[in-house]
């Protein structure tokens, strides 16, 4: 599911102070911006290697959310058999609570049903309250907990599900 440098995504429009924002497959010029709101998203960030697998990787899918020309977000899932997994979604923290990772994450489903995607599925962090009302105001709904799952806190991870069918 790699994807070309020309594939475009989408635009959202903004009710708030914020101009459009726009979607699109992320590129190699992008890995700055992105490395930045991974450290600052992350305990875990990643590093410049394995964005370059990623971004290479035939299974993943990675979009960048920009406005006014600036990349304020990117979210990546990867395809397989059908389902596709989330991998990351972030928003830069000085955008935060402004509707961008609602966006985010929607241009990202929009992108698993367009790769034929029957589900999508990601695991959240139990105490990470503001991203599971986001997932579940995209329609995603839990599916149990991994105990143990993340190792800076050996918090659980709260696994989630949407399904293209609308089935649970």
């Amino acid at each position: 599911m790699g994807q070309t440098a020309s594939e475009g995504v989408g635009t959202a429009h903004r009710s708030d102070d914020l101009p459009p924002v726009t979607f699109r497959c992320c590129k190699n010029r992008d890995m700055p911006a992105i490395m930045e709101i991974d450290r600052e998203s992350f305990f875990d960030p990643w590093s410049a290697a394995t964005w370059q697998r990623e971004l290479n990787s035939p299974i993943a899918c990675w979009i960048v959310e920009e406005t006014e020309g600036a990349v304020v977000g990117y979210a990546g899932i990867w395809i397989v058999a059908g389902e596709a997994q989330v991998m990351r979604v972030a928003v830069q923290k000085a955008m935060r609570n402004r509707g961008l990772g609602l966006a985010l994450t929607q241009a990202l489903i929009r992108k698993a049903w367009d790769a034929a995607a029957e589900a999508v599925t990601l695991e959240v962090r139990e105490s990470n309250l503001a991203a599971r009302k986001v997932y579940e105001r995209c329609g995603f709904v839990s599916g149990g907990v991994r105990p143990d799952y993340y190792s800076d806190t050996h918090e659980g991870a709260v696994i989630m599900w949407l399904y293209r069918s609308g089935e649970v």
